[in-house]
C-alpha cells in the first residue's frame, strides 16, 4: 500500500456544525458557521489508566503480567478564537443569542446561562496547509480533520483588559457521531462517474471515533458559497429553477427557500439561474473566483 505524507503547516479555516442531542445531523437554517479567526484548536486525550495484572511467585519471579491498554475516554477541546461570531457560539456553548430590531434580526451578542453546556452538541471540522504548493501537478494537498461528535461546550474565563481579548470554548468529544459520510463535500473523487467533482467522505465515519484525519484536494477555500435566488418586484424569490453551477456538477432544482449552498474547488465559475416557474428567463452571476 502505498501512502501520503505530508508536513502539516497553519490551519486556514474551521468550520462548526450544530447537531442533535444523540449526535444527529439536523435539517435547518444557520446549523453551521465557518471561521477563520481563531487562533488555536488544542486537543489533549483523556485516558482510562493502564491497568496492570501482575502477580509475582513465592521466589519473587513474574507469574502473571497481563497488563489492560489504556482506554480513550475523550479528548478534551479547547479552541481560542481571535473574532468575535455570536451565532458560532451559540452553536458550541447553546447560549441563547441576542437578536436587534432590523426588519431580518441579526444576532449581536448572546447571554450566558447556568445550564447551557447541557444543551451544547456540535462537530468541529478543520483544515490545515502542507508544505504541499501544487508545482508538480497543480493539485495542493491539504490536511482536514474532524471531531464529528463534541458535547458540553462552554466559554471560558475573559478578562478584559488593554489589549486583545481572546475567547476561548472548552468541551469534549464523546463517541456515537451520526456524521456517516458528512452532509458536505470535502475531497476531490479520484476515480468513477465523479472523477474530478468534490464530493463528501468515501466511507462513513466509525460510530466510536472521536477524531479523524485524513488528506484532501479540496481545500478550505473550498467551504460553501452561498447563492442567493432573484427576486420579483414584491421582494419574493422567483421560484421554482434550476442553478447551473458553471463547474460541471449537476444542476440543481430549488423549489422553496431564498438561499442554497454549493462547493466548488479553485477556479473561476459563473453560474446562472433559470426560471421555470414564469418567462424562463435566465439571470446570469458575477463570477464567482475560489482560490
Amino acid at each position: 500500500m502505498v501512502a501520503q505524507c505530508h508536513s502539516v503547516v497553519r490551519a486556514p479555516a474551521a468550520r462548526v456544525t450544530r447537531l442533535g442531542p444523540c449526535g444527529e445531523l439536523l435539517l435547518e437554517e444557520c446549523a453551521y458557521a465557518v471561521t477563520e479567526s481563531f487562533v488555536d484548536i488544542t486537543l489533549t486525550k483523556v485516558l482510562q489508566d493502564r491497568q496492570d495484572a501482575l502477580q509475582l511467585n513465592a521466589n519473587g519471579d513474574i507469574c502473571v503480567d497481563k497488563p489492560k491498554p489504556p482506554i480513550l475516554r475523550w479528548y478534551e477541546v479547547v479552541i481560542t478564537f481571535c473574532g468575535v461570531d455570536p451565532e458560532l457560539f451559540n452553536i458550541v456553548s447553546a447560549e441563547p443569542l441576542i437578536l436587534d430590531d432590523s426588519a431580518t434580526p441579526e444576532a449581536v451578542g448572546w447571554c450566558t446561562l447556568p445550564d447551557s453546556a447541557s444543551a451544547s452538541n456540535f462537530a468541529l471540522e478543520f483544515w490545515t496547509g502542507t508544505e504541499d504548493e501544487g508545482c508538480e501537478d497543480d493539485e495542493v494537498t491539504y490536511g482536514y480533520g474532524i471531531l464529528p461528535r463534541i458535547t458540553q461546550g462552554m466559554i471560558g474565563d475573559i478578562t478584559i483588559a488593554n489589549g486583545v481579548i481572546n475567547f476561548t470554548v472548552t468541551a469534549i468529544t464523546r463517541p456515537g457521531n451520526q456524521w456517516g459520510v458528512g452532509p458536505y463535500n470535502v475531497i476531490i473523487n479520484e476515480t468513477g462517474a465523479n472523477a474530478g467533482l468534490p464530493g463528501p467522505l468515501l466511507l462513513p465515519i466509525d460510530p466510536t471515533a472521536h477524531k479523524c484525519f485524513q488528506w484532501t484536494q479540496l481545500g478550505a477555500a473550498a467551504l460553501p458559497r452561498t447563492a442567493t435566488f432573484p427576486l420579483d418586484a414584491n421582494g419574493d424569490p422567483l421560484l421554482p429553477g434550476i442553478i447551473d453551477w458553471g463547474d460541471l456538477t449537476a444542476d440543481t432544482v430549488v423549489t422553496s427557500g431564498t438561499t442554497v449552498q454549493h462547493t466548488y474547488v479553485a477556479g473561476a465559475y459563473v453560474p446562472t439561474y433559470r426560471w421555470t416557474g414564469g418567462s424562463g428567463t435566465t439571470y446570469t452571476s458575477p463570477t464567482v473566483t475560489v482560490s
